[in-house]
């Protein structure tokens, strides 16, 4: 085996460990999920969206009017089943997952940001105070170009996450500052009200942003997926030799 080889394989046994260890636990947006009709409008920021259920796997949402603050779209109280505990309150309670993410693919002509968020927090009459909209916390994933044509893995990690909305924060729910990344606390994972994804365009030049959204793979499919990359790299690499 040659030293190029070796080192494509070590690779490929590295990230195989990281897979098995970080895709099985995440929930994510799937087609039926992304078609329910809370996602069919923006939910908060400027510009209008159409959204159209492809052929094959993802769902197609095309924003027009996006500038450089963020238009978002979510699953608001109580969550569609992504993977969390079910039944429960709300159907909120995602204590057995370690975040939320999926694959976007910008079609579109511009690079546009995108990033993956959840609200933690029961604010109504089973909340903790009852009835405190302090308890609502916004959290983000980071913010990640997609440039045209190309795709991207945009995960929010529930073990570091930027939140906003959370300096008011009564105990027992996570404390911290707005927008310092911290790890989200047992007691919201098991009390999120609200996933959905938001989009940007910092440039502000285009008409229109499409972005293709599909689920994250099953564990198994990610696996193949990073162990083909380097064992075809390889046999490019030996052939060229």
């Amino acid at each position: 085996m040659n030293r190029t080889l070796a080192r494509l394989m070590t690779v490929a046994c590295l990230a195989l460990s990281v897979a098995m260890a970080a895709r099985a636990a995440y929930g994510t947006f799937d087609d039926a999920e992304l078609m329910i009709p809370e996602f069919g409008i923006i939910a908060f920021g400027p510009g209008i969206l159409t959204r159209t259920d492809v052929i094959g796997d993802g769902v197609l949402f095309e924003f027009a009017g996006l500038d450089a603050s963020a238009s978002g779209v979510k699953d608001d109280y109580p969550v569609s089943d992504v993977g969390q505990i079910l039944p429960s309150h709300g159907n909120g309670d995602f204590s057995n997952l370690d975040g939320v993410g999926a694959f976007f693919t910008n079609i579109g002509d511009d690079t546009v940001g995108v990033s993956v968020f959840v609200n933690t927090g029961f604010t109504g009459p089973s909340g903790t105070p009852s009835g405190d909209l302090a308890n609502d916390t916004f959290w983000r994933s980071e913010w990640i170009d997609v440039p045209p044509s190309e795709t991207r893995l945009i995960a929010l990690d529930f073990g570091w996450a930027t939140p906003w909305g959370i300096a008011d924060n009564p105990l027992p729910h996570t404390q911290g500052l707005d927008g310092v990344a911290a790890a989200i606390n047992a007691f919201d994972i098991s009390e999120v009200s609200a996933i959905g994804f938001q989009v940007r365009d910092l440039a502000g030049v285009a008409d229109s942003s499409r972005v293709l959204v599909k689920a994250v793979p099953e564990p198994s499919a990610a696996i193949l997926i990073i162990i083909a990359a380097p064992l075809l790299l390889a046999r490019r690499t030996r052939r060229k030799a």
